[in-house]
């Protein structure tokens, strides 16, 4: 014959059965949006890119950390739907005005020049160009 507590639980949860419950599911989160994550970087710091040439480039929200005609070692990393690639080269600031860094480069490699311009002939064609 069963016990009392035995009766009261008959018909309810069994020993192990509150493992079973389950929270109401929630919807997937969305993946990421490929967010751009085009840098320069020198020193420890890094800045958004405005944009980037075979001649320079612009960065913006710049610190005011480096003064014009003064030469830096950068890094160059560019992750946005129309490339991704990474490169080191020596600039020449050639402006700072307003919160922008204008930078030239002084020596830049045969086959970073390339990269550039297929980069750059890639976000003409995604800007509606040719």
């Amino acid at each position: 014959m069963p016990t009392a507590m035995a009766q009261r639980w008959s018909g309810r949860m069994g020993l192990f059965d509150f493992l079973k419950i389950t929270v109401p599911a929630k919807k997937p989160a969305k993946a990421p949006s490929r967010l751009s994550v085009s840098i320069v970087e020198f020193d420890g710091r890094s800045f958004p890119l405005a944009a980037l040439t075979t001649k320079g480039f612009v960065t913006k929200s710049f610190d005011g950390s480096l003064i014009p005609g003064q030469n830096a070692r950068v890094t160059v990393r560019v992750d946005d739907a129309a490339g991704k690639f990474t490169f080191s080269a020596t600039i020449t600031v050639a402006d700072t005005a307003g919160s922008k860094l204008v930078g030239t480069w002084t020596m830049l490699p045969t086959e970073v020049d390339e990269v550039i311009r297929k980069y750059a002939q890639i976000r003409g064609k995604q800007a509606g160009g040719k």
